[in-house]
């Protein structure tokens, strides 16, 4: 009897070594090459996506599918000093050979203004404009006032061929391709497509 309740119990064990070395090999398959976790960090993307919201981005659309303009994206950036990576949640603007510029605080695509307002909430623009006077311009040295700080367009930038140009859709605050260090993005960049928050459970959704 003994022996039997002692083979159960290896039987049981075995069982669920089974499921549990199953279930980590699909966890982890889900997570590198179908979705992947990601967290917000920062707010460069508010109010669209708020610093500290959780979730995670698509993988695999990024392998079946070109990313469009206006995808959301998760960016892999490396820094040239340490070499570090870290991964950014921005959106895209600019399309290969696209001619992006900013103009009187719009943003244009090859001549024509572009339309943002399926995504830039404008109450949050109209406080930026307020608060800050501005809101898609960039803050730069003038090279006529002794390397001043001063607020102004830019552009124009074309893209090559496999460039895109993301922003966040919090201009004031999110460093994206219209700083000079960072610049347009290439494809192979782009690692995961949209987010799909989990947390908080009043943001749960796809974005």
């Amino acid at each position: 009897m003994k022996k039997n309740n002692k083979n159960a119990l290896i039987h049981e064990i075995i069982d669920f070594v089974k499921v549990f070395a199953i279930s980590a090999i699909v966890v982890l398959l889900f997570a590198n090459f179908i979705a992947h976790p990601v967290t917000v960090l920062g707010h460069s993307m508010d109010p669209t996506l708020a610093d500290g919201e959780y979730g995670f981005t698509n993988i695999i659309q990024t392998k079946l599918s070109d990313p469009q303009r206006n995808d959301i994206v998760v960016v892999t950036m490396v820094d040239p000093q340490t070499g570090e990576k870290s991964e950014w949640v921005k959106r895209i603007i600019g399309m290969p050979n696209d001619t992006i510029e900013c103009i009187n605080d719009e943003i244009y695509v090859n001549g024509e203004l572009l339309d943002e307002s399926a995504y830039i909430d404008q109450e949050h623009k109209n406080e930026c404009l307020q608060k800050y006077g501005y809101f898609n311009k960039t803050v730069q040295k003038s090279s006529e006032n002794n390397g001043l700080q001063v607020i102004a367009d830019w552009g124009p930038i074309t893209l090559k061929d496999n460039e895109y140009f993301v922003m966040g859709d919090n201009r004031v605050v999110s460093k994206d391709s219209r700083d000079p260090t960072v610049g347009p993005i290439t494809k192979d960049q782009i690692y995961g497509k949209g987010v799909f928050v989990l947390y908080p459970f009043s943001k749960f959704g796809n974005k």
